[in-house]
């Protein structure tokens, strides 16, 4: 996927509220596990390096979201979310 279509999808999460529009609270990287990318929809597979981004969450339900991506998928989300910081 070339990088004018990844940072379309980066920005369709940020604006849909799929991803958090700030920085993870951590982040661990590693090969894939299969799991749907929350970026661009796409399994990472095994052979690939992931980031598994986690936010956490306050308020009245508590808790840890965590999202799988590809590495340049996280790129592209890097970018358009620093991008909306201005």
């Amino acid at each position: 996927m070339d990088e004018h279509t990844l940072r379309e999808k980066a920005r369709s999460v940020l604006h849909n509220g799929k991803l958090p529009n700030r920085r993870p609270d951590r982040t661990w990287g590693g090969p894939g596990v299969g799991a749907a990318c929350a970026i661009c929809d796409l399994p990472v597979a095994r052979d690939q390096m992931e980031f598994e981004i986690q936010f956490v969450r306050d308020g009245d339900s508590p808790g840890l979201d965590k999202y799988h991506v590809h590495i340049r998928c996280f790129a592209a989300w890097e970018l358009e979310r620093k991008r909306d910081e201005h």
